[in-house]
């Protein structure tokens, strides 16, 4: 029986002493590369599971689609709400757009939907042709600005955009300027 401690030698064909590799550190070798086989095998779902999501380019802006800009009636705010779906790495979350509209034959404003005082939601009085907010009586005019009460700045304001006949908001609020 070969002892564990010595090397096997073999002769090859041309003559020459040949050490050939004992058969416990071929077992070892095997068993090591299996073992780093099924370890790839198990961490490539995992690793790929953590960082896609990461990886996956954003929406750009965050863009919500409103509505069709046709059935906006003309200079009488419409407040619009819409459910949009926001995925972020691994948590999607539910969550509901609002904003007044209102559609000029020039122009189309998009309000936040919260005064600009203490954040109130403030809404629209047809006989006035104004906003009022209920908390501090703050008014604004159809275009935003302030007509009395305490709000320090017009009404903020969406970044929209019309594409198709749809109109498109990007619901973070922006100051107006004065």
């Amino acid at each position: 029986m070969p002892d564990g401690n010595r090397a096997q030698f073999a002769v090859s064909e041309a003559g020459e002493v040949i050490e050939s590799e004992p058969r416990r550190r071929f077992m070892s070798r095997l068993f090591w590369g299996a073992m780093g086989i099924v370890t790839a095998g198990i961490a490539a779902p995992i690793v790929s599971y953590l960082i896609v999501p990461l990886l996956r380019p954003g929406e750009s802006k965050d863009w919500v689609r409103m509505g069709k800009i046709d059935e906006l009636p003309l200079n009488v705010p419409q407040r619009i709400e819409v459910a949009r779906r926001v995925a972020e790495g691994w948590v999607t979350e539910d969550s509901q757009v609002t904003a007044w509209v209102v559609r000029m034959p020039d122009k189309i404003y998009v309000f936040d939907p919260h005064c600009t005082h203490l954040g109130c939601a403030y809404r629209w009085v047809e006989e006035a042709k104004q906003f009022f907010c209920p908390c501090h009586a703050g008014v604004f005019s159809l275009t935003g600005k302030v007509v009395s009460g305490p709000p320090p700045r017009p009404l903020d304001i969406y970044a929209h955009e019309v594409r198709e006949g749809a109109l498109y908001v990007v619901p973070t609020p922006t100051k107006q300027v004065v």
